[in-house]
């Protein structure tokens, strides 16, 4: 059964929503616990352009946690699920925050100057999110795509 979204401000609620529409939202809002329930024990996570590797429930939820400090409204480009295979892509919308910055920090991310200065900034990269279901519905496998060198080129 194919699942095709168009672009809807309102697909994160109800019968459109599909598995990763509800970890995005979920993230965004600081529901967690919504966010957690979506995530097989071992989910992998492969984040591009970095070619990182985040293994296990807790590790993603760690990352998941970071991202859930900065001020987001993420807007749905498109939401498709297609038995266990799905595609999300969306516009990341947010403001830098004090903890995504640490976090960032610990991570290593290549902040293109002082990241203490993007701090309140706000920034908009598309997204998409290529991901598994495992047999009880869970999240097992995403990919992530994004252009980091955009997101740095937007901030002052």
């Amino acid at each position: 059964m194919s699942q095709i979204q168009p672009p809807n401000d309102n697909a994160e609620v109800g019968q459109r929503a599909t598995p990763l529409s509800t970890l995005i939202f979920g993230v965004a809002s600081g529901d967690m616990g919504a966010v957690e329930a979506q995530l097989a024990d071992d989910i992998e996570w492969y984040q591009m352009p970095y070619n990182q590797k985040v293994k296990g429930k807790k590790a993603v939820m760690t990352w998941l946690k970071a991202g859930s400090t900065s001020e987001k409204k993420p807007e749905i480009i498109n939401n498709v699920l297609i038995g266990k295979w799905g595609v999300f892509e969306y516009w990341n919308v947010g403001t830098a925050t004090q903890e995504l910055i640490e976090f960032g920090e610990k991570q290593g991310w290549p902040f293109p100057r002082d990241p203490s200065s993007l701090i309140g900034q706000k920034y908009r990269v598309a997204q998409c999110f290529v991901y598994h279901l495992d047999d009880d519905g869970r999240i097992d496998l995403m990919r992530q795509y994004l252009d980091a060198g955009s997101v740095w080129a937007q901030f002052k």
